[in-house]
């Protein structure tokens, strides 16, 4: 059951090894939809994506090279043979990331069904996250994170979004410490040529009006798994409390249908929310990281009153969590 109350939402802190803050998480002073597993529910959210794109494509054919996708938590997220197609691309965000000495030190574990239904292996080479061209550890000490996962550059995407090639239009937005850690990236998996290959800057702007599920893994994994009718409205196939695990049913721009897996980290505060875009599917964000590109949606005046009608509260009793 829902209800409106005070939910005093922990503000995300910057960890000591994240040098990354750009501008404050804010204070969005909302209210939302608490639920029995302590999650708190937001009608949507407005989203200003701001992306470092690669489109590698067939320019360094037959060049192969094997991506991971790692989180900051360590997970790997995607395991995949980045094959050289005309319009295949990565893409990352704007703002610097690191990983702790010890995640850095840990083992590459790339599970296999990162993809549903991917053949990428194991990784059994015994490598450490720092073996790998997306973690090596910076001047200062700390260890750079390069999170960056597959995309597609085709006509959908550049109408969508707005795109400088080459140029960076705002330094605030793309931080040149990122663009430059992205580039490196680059260089580690299609080698010095792509040194001379351009970046794009791409910003979109994107209203979503799917709900947006605050809490921890375990909270949110809880209450998805008792409401399949929010796991349709999310995108969301099947979930595993015992894994803090989910698998998205995902649809692509040409109607094809898709399996991907997510694993969630325990105790996180996390957001789980329905991905626009040319995919379309249940998706996962740690909070800091999803708030720093998106403002979630307060209900509207008649929605508040509505459901605490139905909850049997007076309108004063509507809480507000402070972002």
């Amino acid at each position: 059951s829902r209800h409106k109350a005070v939910f005093n939402l922990p503000v995300p802190k910057a960890s000591a090894m994240d040098n990354t803050s750009q501008t404050p998480l804010g204070a969005q002073k909302l209210s939302c939809s608490t639920t029995e597993k302590g999650c708190c529910i937001y009608p949507g959210f407005t989203e200003h994506a701001y992306r470092l794109v690669f489109p590698f494509e067939d320019h360094f054919a037959p060049n192969a090279p094997h991506l991971l996708t790692v989180m900051p938590s360590g997970v790997v997220e995607t395991n995949t043979s980045l094959e050289p197609e005309k319009e295949e691309a990565l893409i990352a965000f704007t703002y610097p990331q690191s990983i702790s000495d010890n995640l850095a030190e840990s083992l590459v574990s790339c599970k296999p069904e990162g993809n549903v239904g991917d053949t990428a292996p194991v990784d059994s080479s015994g490598r450490i996250l720092r073996d790998t061209a997306f973690v090596w550890r910076r001047e200062d000490g700390t260890n750079a994170l390069v999170q960056t996962w597959p995309t597609t550059v085709n006509e959908q995407f550049r109408k969508t979004f707005e795109i400088s090639e080459g140029t960076n239009p705002d330094s605030e937005k793309f931080q040149p410490q990122a663009v430059s850690e992205f580039q490196e990236t680059m260089v580690r998996l299609f080698g010095s040529a792509a040194s001379n290959h351009p970046v794009l800057f791409c910003h979109k702007k994107t209203e979503n009006t799917s709900p947006a599920v605050v809490g921890t893994s375990e909270e949110v994994i809880a209450h998805l798994g008792e409401n399949p009718e929010l796991m349709r409205k999310l995108a969301i196939h099947s979930v595993d409390r015992e894994s803090l695990s989910f698998v998205s049913d995902g649809t692509d721009g040409d109607g094809n249908k898709f399996e991907k897996h997510f694993t969630m980290t325990k105790g996180e505060q996390c957001v789980l929310y329905r991905k626009m875009g040319w995919d379309t599917m249940g998706c996962t964000k740690p909070l800091a990281q999803f708030l720093r590109d998106a403002e979630l949606h307060q209900p509207s005046a008649a929605e508040v009153a509505a459901e605490n009608t139905d909850a049997g509260h007076s309108s004063d009793s509507t809480g507000l969590a402070t972002l």
